[in-house]
């Protein structure tokens, strides 16, 4: 069995301290938790690691091998953890940050609880909207988005792909029939999240002006509306997966997927200054790795 980084540092600080009075001191224990600790450390490396008399403490030549080894990985551990807790510190105050309620469901709230708990005195305002909100102008800190950017002054980092998927209810298709290619949705219903978003693209090449009567306004109502027989819809792996393993929803045209997108986190360079800014936006990208965002479907 191998000393714990713990019972190193116990060895280097009574070492330094020069008597177990001043180390229990520096550690804030009870002398004799710390006279007990070494005897089991010297017991678990079977040697003698200080010369005890009622004058000094000092260490045995093999006692000085050992703190020679282990004061510069202490020190290093004692710094980081140091600038770790500062860091933490100075890590505070209100971040705001706007993306769409599918996103803010399914890939930002879920770092969040994680992130808020790392750095207690930052707070996140999560603002869910479909408008694509002109952050400088509407002075708000980050954006979360997918697809083309548009705003070149913005500093931008990719979080990750986002699959999407033509899908609709068992009943849809036994009323209206399942389509084939990309033509045939001309005679289907189509669950649009906004009127000026009825053109559906495809890889390949395809393109399909879609015809619908209901705008869901966001991802999580056409979702709902897909489940409810209403039409076809194309939404996002990471909201369907559960219902297509169970047959709530089926997958349509596998063979022609639609043109997939990513999903963007931005900021302005002004904001960027803010180090509770940068805390979340680089948290964002590492946690989400750049990585496919997709659930089990296949």
């Amino acid at each position: 069995m191998k000393p714990s980084l713990d019972d190193l540092a116990l060895l280097v600080t009574i070492a330094e301290a020069g008597s177990f009075t001043a180390a229990a001191e520096a550690l804030g224990l009870p002398k004799s938790t710390v006279s007990r600790r070494l005897a089991d450390l010297e017991l678990l490396l079977r040697t003698s690691l200080f010369r005890r008399s009622t004058r000094a403490l000092s260490l045995t030549d093999e006692g000085r091998r050992i703190y020679e080894m282990a004061q510069p990985s202490i020190l290093a551990a004692g710094n980081a953890a140091r600038a770790i807790a500062e860091r933490e510190q100075l890590v505070a105050g209100r971040v705001s940050l706007t993306t769409t309620a599918a996103l803010g469901q399914y890939l930002i709230a879920p770092h969040l609880v994680r992130l808020t708990a790392d750095y207690p005195d930052l707070k996140v305002d999560l603002q869910l909207t479909e408008r694509r909100i002109n952050i400088i102008g509407e002075s708000v800190d980050l954006a979360v988005r997918m697809g083309n950017l548009g705003d070149s002054d913005l500093i931008a980092r990719r979080l990750c792909m986002v699959r999407r998927l033509l899908v609709a209810s068992p009943a849809y298709l036994a009323q209206a029939g399942t389509p084939l290619s990309p033509l045939d949705l001309a005679a289907h219903n189509a669950i649009v999240t906004s009127a000026g978003l009825d053109t559906w693209r495809f890889d390949g090449g395809w393109e399909c002006v879609m015809r619908w009567n209901i705008a869901a306004g966001n991802m999580l109502v056409a979702h709902q509306l897909a489940r409810l027989g209403h039409g076809i819809a194309m939404l996002p792996d990471f909201m369907i997966a559960n219902d297509l393993k169970q047959g709530i929803l089926c997958k349509i045209l596998p063979d022609y997927p639609p043109e997939q997108a990513d999903a963007w986190i931005v900021t302005s360079r002004q904001r960027y200054r803010s180090l509770a800014v940068q805390t979340v936006l680089n948290d964002l990208v590492e946690a989400t790795g750049g990585r496919e965002l997709a659930g089990e479907t296949d």
